[in-house]
């Protein structure tokens, strides 16, 4: 039966089985296929938004995966953390330099320190400008 089961999610697109499977927060259930998934080599960053998805929901060690993992799409597991807990957005932000998102991540949640340390490490003298901009405060 399991045999079958992976035989035929294969056949489907991994991004609108995440997007049905989400809508009916069950993404969960594909845990064990999406990780079989991983040990098989697949770096299509649909299957890995997915298990950082469900790593984040069930705080499986979420800060190390969204660190080490290099195939996840920074932007859509950033947005999908901003409300659950903003300081693992700046984490999938910074680790793909989307300064924009950041910068508004960290103003909005009063992330100030980790705003100056990402600015600092950056060295990008139009990221201070952006981020001292008035209609941050």
């Amino acid at each position: 039966m399991i045999q079958i089961l992976h035989f035929n999610l294969r056949q489907f697109d991994t991004d609108e089985l995440v997007a049905e499977v989400e809508k009916r927060n069950r993404l969960k259930l594909l845990l064990p296929w999406l990780e079989s998934r991983i040990h098989e080599g697949c770096v299509e960053p649909a299957t890995h938004n997915a298990l950082a998805k469900i790593y984040i929901d069930s705080n499986n060690n979420p800060e190390r995966f969204l660190r080490e993992n290099q195939f996840y799409d920074s932007r859509v597991v950033g947005k999908y953390c901003e409300k659950r807990d903003p300081h693992l957005a700046c984490v999938a932000y910074e680790r793909g330099q989307c300064d924009q998102e950041l910068i508004r991540v960290c103003n909005e949640n009063s992330l100030f320190k980790t705003e100056a340390r990402y600015l600092v490490r950056r060295k990008e003298p139009e990221l201070w400008v952006e981020a001292l901009n008035d209609e941050n405060a």
